[in-house]
């Protein structure tokens, strides 16, 4: 019996260093935000938010946040990594988490292609609808997307990740998740190929069953808007009195 006892301690100490070891303290150094943590440790932005109840977002140089180190391969680099499309192995954010980010901006009153300092970065963005989607992407996955909504639209194409789809509300309820990134085509003369002009980022749904998206367009700016896939978005002559309409032709996954 005094051999089990002694076993059950043991254990239970052995548990209790386990536990005390689950976590890392990282300082947060200027550039840095839980999408780029997530990136560096090969963990996800959800497992660093879960270990840190009571962090404020954005993250501040100086701050300390708990890092998982169950997931933990190497140690960190000396420097944030170069902002290159990187896929990161983390699930899509929910709706709140990336419905939480949009409104840091929105709630200054970011006007379309305003400029903007993003948390952590010393220069403004330009907050057209691509440099947006960017933002969002980044800090709630940890990627680093292309600048415009043609090559977002390319490297998903490339990776696989991108569905060309008929402008099907209901079809789209059922197949569409937050995080996804929303494409047009020709909602102003395009001046690139594919002819892809517009990305916005799919939230889910509100309490009334409405389809919601975030990103920067119209008047209002950046901020969150209704999901109407059937609706033309802008247009542009291109003969006479023709005139082409802008349409929405697919979604990605990053």
């Amino acid at each position: 019996m005094k051999i089990l006892a002694r076993f059950a301690i043991f254990i239970a100490v052995l548990a209790w260093a386990w536990d005390v070891k689950a976590t890392t303290a990282h300082v947060v150094v200027p550039g840095e935000q839980i999408g780029r943590l997530a990136a560096i440790y090969a963990v996800s932005a959800e497992e660093i938010v879960a270990a840190n109840p009571s962090i404020a977002l954005p993250l501040e140089p100086g701050d300390s946040v708990l890092i998982p180190e169950a997931a933990t391969t190497e140690a960190p680099p000396s420097a944030p990594p170069a902002a290159t499309p990187v896929p990161i192995a983390a699930p899509v954010r929910t709706e709140r988490s990336v419905a939480g980010v949009i409104q840091i901006p929105a709630a200054q009153g970011i006007r379309y292609n305003g400029r903007w300092v993003p948390p952590g970065e010393t220069s403004a963005w330009a907050m057209d609808c691509s440099n947006t989607a960017r933002w969002i992407v980044r800090e709630t996955r940890g990627i680093e997307l292309p600048r415009t909504a043609s090559s977002q639209y390319e490297w998903l194409k490339k990776n696989k990740r991108l569905w060309r789809v008929r402008p099907n509300a209901a079809a789209l309820r059922k197949r569409l998740k937050p995080g996804d990134l929303l494409f047009w085509e020709h909602t102003y003369r395009p001046v690139r190929k594919p002819p892809v002009t517009h990305v916005m980022v799919y939230l889910g749904t509100d309490a009334q069953g409405r389809m919601l998206m975030a990103g920067s367009q119209g008047s209002r700016g950046v901020d969150t808007y209704t999901f109407d896939p059937a609706a033309k978005m802008g247009s542009y002559p291109f003969f006479l009195w023709f005139r082409r309409d802008g349409r929405f032709v697919a979604y990605g996954r990053p």
